[in-house]
């Protein structure tokens, strides 16, 4: 037998490095293990009302769960979709900017972004968050352009993103235009599923947003404008 097998040092410094590997190893699963057993039935962005409020019932469960992560990522994400609901059924109307639960919501997702900046659906929901205030619209442009460019072919946040966006004033800038010249060309492409959000966006659109939905599908698709102008005569 050599002398380094018979080396009492050299077998204490192996057992040592063995004994640190496991500890660190053991730590790992432990944390993994414990965000797990928090984290509640998965959280899916969504922008329908009644799956958005079964999410928000259980935000409390995902902000524990986000904490016990401390930097994943995925657990941040639905903690800040949990409060979807929050944003989507008041995005439209006139609030208090210094209502504490839209400032809390805002805090929370920027954590999210922080901890997964390449996820689309955050940057939605923080222009969302900051579309709710008129002179914070700035930001929701801002936020709405790191959506496109996160996710550009999105099917889940094309139907929001494109609402938000015809609203807008940065639409009065042409390379924002082409952003949202994409989400149509994507609606013309999946008809089916994406007509209807178009429809809203033209419904909810100031003059200039209708002005430039017309003109775009008067490019891409003349039959889909017609048919969204007589739907929305008929309304």
């Amino acid at each position: 037998m050599s002398d380094t097998q018979n080396n009492p040092f050299t077998i204490n410094r192996f057992r040592i490095s063995v004994f640190v590997f496991a500890s660190v190893l053991g730590s790992l699963a432990a944390w993994i293990l414990v965000a797990e057993v928090l984290r509640p039935k998965q959280i899916e962005f969504t922008t329908d009302a009644q799956l958005a409020g079964s999410a928000y019932a259980q935000r409390d469960a995902a902000l524990r769960a986000a904490r016990a992560g401390v930097v994943r990522g995925d657990l941040w994400s639905e903690a800040a979709f949990a409060h979807g609901d929050v944003l989507w059924s008041e995005k439209n109307g006139a609030s208090n900017p210094d209502e504490p639960r839209f400032d809390q919501i805002r805090t929370l997702v920027e954590k999210a972004i922080t901890c997964a900046p390449h996820d689309t659906r955050l940057w939605l929901l923080f222009a969302a968050n900051y579309f709710r205030f008129d002179w914070l619209n700035e930001r929701a442009a801002y936020s709405l352009r790191n959506s496109f460019y996160t996710g550009p072919n999105s099917m889940s946040v094309v139907p929001e993103r494109l609402l938000l966006a015809i609203q807008s004033r940065a639409l009065q800038d042409d390379d924002f235009q082409e952003l949202d010249r994409h989400d149509i060309q994507l609606a013309v492409a999946h008809k089916s599923t994406l007509m209807p959000a178009l429809m809203a966006a033209y419904k909810k659109a100031p003059p200039a947003g209708r002005q430039f939905i017309e003109k775009t599908l008067a490019e891409l698709d003349p039959s889909m404008l017609a048919a969204i102008r007589t739907e929305n005569t008929q309304r």
